[in-house]
């Protein structure tokens, strides 16, 4: 089995607005497939739907942590 050297995301300084960051994303192959099917009845990008759930867990945490 091959072995993957992973990385930590890291930020010099700050972003500024309109700026994107490129991630990895390993996921098993029927995932992958999973999320293309998904995303041809959604009639969204993979990103689209990806950026979505971030934006939901991200606004989720503020709120659970009581972050304004």
């Amino acid at each position: 089995m091959a072995t993957f050297q992973g990385s930590v995301a890291s930020r010099n300084g700050a972003i500024p607005f309109g700026d994107v960051v490129e991630i990895g994303l390993l996921l098993p192959a029927h995932r992958a497939d999973a999320l293309l099917e998904l995303s041809k009845r959604r009639q969204q990008s993979v990103g689209q739907i990806l950026r979505g759930l971030i934006d939901r867990a991200l606004v989720e945490d503020e709120s659970a942590s009581g972050s304004v």
